[in-house]
């Protein structure tokens, strides 16, 4: 596999060069910790007072809208695996103007998704606190909130090694918990809870897309690593790995969740988890599980889920921050690097007081919408990227190709954009075209008056971040082994997944 010929040494470039110090257990374990967390528990739970057994259907769904476009990105990151993910794709393909809104629309989207998670762990916080005998809204939650963010930041100041380090940390916790509550959990499932697998399907188109959009926007973030692009060491073989994996893995945790809340929550009072703030924690107090379960349950959401969420938004967003000030679009101080712990550090202070600061608008449900299209706009843009890059540049490297690749691509736009448009909540919108029309402001004074290119020096820091030696035969060997692993474990738990709907709807329906 050929890499592009070094870039003459320049050390002021040098300085600002990303480190390839991650793998495929980081990788899976970034793109699982992004997208589950406040989603699951929150927005994508009161769903199942909607949808009940039929949930099933709309992750299903969702999977299958996640999991070919996650295929389109794995071709893109295994050509171009660079930090800063689809504002890289964008910039080249289309142009630079497109890079600028799709890296302004992903980072507020990222930055949106931790304020989110930032006050889910506070609902949990406070219903642990009173599920061990203390007061009720014991804490502000604005005040615990800001602080899980606070963590964050600390843990990405020093660099992707150790946050990629924290990040298995608080992945495996999730998993090993959720893995003893459904033990906990399992004496008091119901069978006669579960409906006919296709009762609860809402009547109504729109209904049925906004449901379904809810729900996607628990698979969203599956593009979270590709923005790690220049920090995953053999990114090419890498990546589009971590990113065929991650999809069924989430979509395995995800409907075994709300399997579960299916299955503890009585049919007649099922309607009211659609507005209940944390649906989990009411369904666990209502089947009277006792203070173990709902102790162990806020655990898992606040230490293994809303921890392994926050830690990748942080992440993520920073890389971005960090190729925006490498291209001039931002203050250079964005892209400085740490001389010891190679992060973006001030792009990941600034992430931390812009988050605290909005998480002062209390509003989650209202984020989320926000996030969805934010992110949405963002996938179709980056599935034009994946189109013109097939056409501009047909001899690219590409050590993963997807078949069919454009005509997958044009599927997702066609789903993408209906959806959105099917599904869209006015009050969210109108935050999104305002944050929009602000970015276009921008990249018209920034481009058409001011005139500022992209600086030689971010085409000099972008050809020495992909020179990089092709893996040796053993290392081939090891990252193989690691691939079946993930690979046989994932597709099993998904199946696994899909079973128990089938058997609990027949047993109960």
């Amino acid at each position: 596999m050929a890499n592009e010929t070094s870039a003459p040494a320049n050390t002021s470039v040098e300085s600002r060069v990303l480190k390839r110090e991650i793998g495929l257990p980081e990788c899976v374990t970034i793109i699982a910790g992004a997208v589950i967390g406040v989603g699951l528990f929150t927005v994508g739970s009161a769903q199942v007072g909607i949808w009940g057994t039929s949930i099933i259907f709309a992750a299903l769904i969702s999977v299958v809208i996640t999991i070919f476009p996650a295929m389109l990105y794995g071709e893109m990151a295994s050509a171009l695996p660079l930090a800063g993910g689809t504002y890289a794709y964008a910039k080249r393909a289309i142009n630079y103007p497109v890079g600028i809104f799709v890296s302004w629309n992903y980072t507020v989207a990222q930055i949106g998704i931790a304020v989110a998670e930032g006050l889910a762990f506070a609902n949990y916080v406070n219903l642990l606190i009173s599920a061990l005998g203390g007061p009720k809204d014991a804490i502000d939650t604005r005040l615990s909130g800001s602080i899980l963010v606070l963590i964050f930041v600390f843990i990405n100041f020093f660099g992707i090694r150790v946050a990629g380090r924290a990040q298995n940390f608080f992945m495996y916790l999730f998993w090993v918990g959720s893995v003893i509550w459904f033990v906990v959990a399992a004496k008091d499932i119901d069978f006669g809870n579960f409906a006919p697998l296709l009762d609860g399907i809402p009547p109504t188109v729109k209904e049925t897309a906004f449901g379904i959009l809810m729900v996607l926007w628990c698979f969203f973030g599956f593009e979270t690593v590709v923005g790690m692009g220049a920090e995953v060491k053999h990114a090419r073989i890498t990546i589009p790995r971590a990113l065929i994996i991650s999809p069924f893995i989430v979509m395995a945790v995800n409907t075994l969740w709300w399997w579960f809340l299916n299955g503890i929550t009585p049919a007649a009072s099922r309607p009211s988890l659609a507005d209940a703030a944390a649906p989990f924690a009411d369904a666990t107090n209502a089947a009277g599980m006792g203070i173990f379960a709902v102790v162990l349950l806020c655990l898992i959401i606040t230490l293994g889920g809303d921890f392994s969420s926050m830690n990748p938004l942080v992440t993520g967003a920073a890389r971005y921050m960090y190729l925006m000030s490498n291209d001039g679009s931002l203050p250079k101080a964005f892209g400085n690097l740490h001389p010891r712990y190679k992060s973006p550090y001030i792009s990941v202070i600034v992430i931390g007081v812009v988050s605290v600061l909005l998480i002062l608008l209390n509003n989650i449900v209202m984020v989320a919408a926000m996030c969805a299209y934010a992110q949405i706009s963002c996938y179709i843009l980056g599935y034009v990227s994946f189109i013109l890059l097939r056409k501009k540049e047909p001899d690219l490297e590409r050590p993963f190709k997807v078949k069919g690749g454009i005509a997958v691509a044009v599927a997702a736009i066609i789903v993408y954009a209906v959806l959105a448009v099917l599904a869209y909540d006015p009050a969210a919108v109108v935050w999104n075209l305002g944050f929009d029309v602000l970015c276009i402001i921008y990249i018209i004074v920034h481009l058409v008056i001011l005139k500022h290119p992209v600086p030689q020096e971010s085409k000099e820091i972008d050809k020495i971040t992909m020179t990089f030696p092709d893996p040796t035969p053993e290392e081939k060997k090891k990252l193989d082994r690691q691939f079946k692993l993930w690979f046989g474990v994932a597709i099993a738990a998904g199946i696994f997944s899909v079973i128990i709907y089938v058997v609990g709807s027949s047993l109960g329906g």
